[in-house]
């Protein structure tokens, strides 16, 4: 967060395209390595894993903006992000995919780029999955689990759990309670169902305080949008907070049942250090545009 912070915008524009390049060299280099519980999502270093796909959600936001900025020709930044998507669908992970598709969606609806246009690439987006789909670029498992979602017959076992601890919970919480109710049990409850955790031990009340402040937070952020005189600045702005939101929505909607299993952490409440790092990356980045453009976040 501190070195972001200190690093001016002009200067990190410079090396968007590098950065691109690198997280693309990364991503396919994981289809080298060994599978880790079925997926090839992680760089195995010893006593901690790096995911690149979540330091590729920031590079990419980075990457759309300055293209965008410098109005090159869209196609080619069509073409660009569609070979990152293809990289992420292989390890398998359709969860960052979509919320990748969902950002730069977000960022080129912003832009100049005219309504057809706009409309045109969300229609080959659409055919280019259902393409992917017939040659066996989605993992099967990833089809099961929509399937799974939609079947009347069965109900996914985490999420049951997931909606039995959220209602343990109550107004307040079980975590200030003398007298604390037995804990359901919720598998990786550190991770994908970190919510359903935090809702338990602090209840109605602190799920409304969480979401009040990050609710808070990208009010915050959409006033830059009024402020600033950068291209650059305000398409950067738009696909953080599309981000962050997108990954906020999503990680509630899962563990409530409302959507299939995704995998997307809720951001600085999920364990997981590449989270957390990506994370932090953003709101130095962010906290940086503010300070350039003389406001106090």
């Amino acid at each position: 967060f501190f070195v972001l912070t200190y690093i001016s915008i002009e200067n990190l524009r410079k090396y968007t395209d590098s950065l691109f390049i690198v997280i693309s060299i990364l991503l396919g280099s994981l289809l080298f390595t060994a599978p880790k519980a079925g997926v090839r999502r992680w760089f195995d270093l010893g006593p901690i894993d790096f995911q690149p796909s979540e330091l590729a959600k920031v590079v990419i936001v980075l990457f759309v903006a300055n293209y965008l900025t410098k109005r090159n020709k869209t196609y080619l930044l069509f073409f660009f992000l569609s070979g990152i998507l293809i990289l992420i669908l292989q390890q398998p992970d359709l969860g960052t995919s979509i919320i990748i598709g969902f950002v730069i969606s977000s960022m080129l609806f912003v832009s100049k780029l005219q309504l057809r246009y706009f409309v045109l690439i969300l229609l080959i987006v659409l055919g280019f999955f259902f393409i992917f789909l017939e040659i066996g670029l989605i993992n099967e498992n990833q089809l099961n689990r929509i399937n799974d979602f939609f079947s009347t017959e069965s109900e996914d076992f985490q999420q049951s759990q997931s909606r039995l601890l959220i209602s343990s919970g109550g107004i307040y919480g079980q975590y200030f309670q003398v007298e604390k109710i037995d804990k359901i049990f919720v598998p990786v409850e550190t991770t994908d169902f970190i919510f359903a955790a935090y809702a338990f031990n602090f209840g109605f009340v602190g799920v409304l305080i969480i979401l009040s402040l990050w609710f808070l937070f990208f009010i915050r952020l959409s006033q830059i949008l009024n402020v600033t005189s950068s291209d650059f600045d305000k398409y950067v702005i738009t696909g953080f907070i599309s981000l962050l939101a997108f990954q906020i929505i999503a990680n509630i909607s899962t563990v409530t049942g409302l959507l299939p299993l995704t995998g997307l952490p809720f951001p600085l409440l999920s364990l997981g250090g590449s989270s957390m790092v990506s994370t932090s990356i953003i709101f130095g980045i962010t906290n940086r545009i503010f300070i350039e453009n003389n406001l106090v976040i």
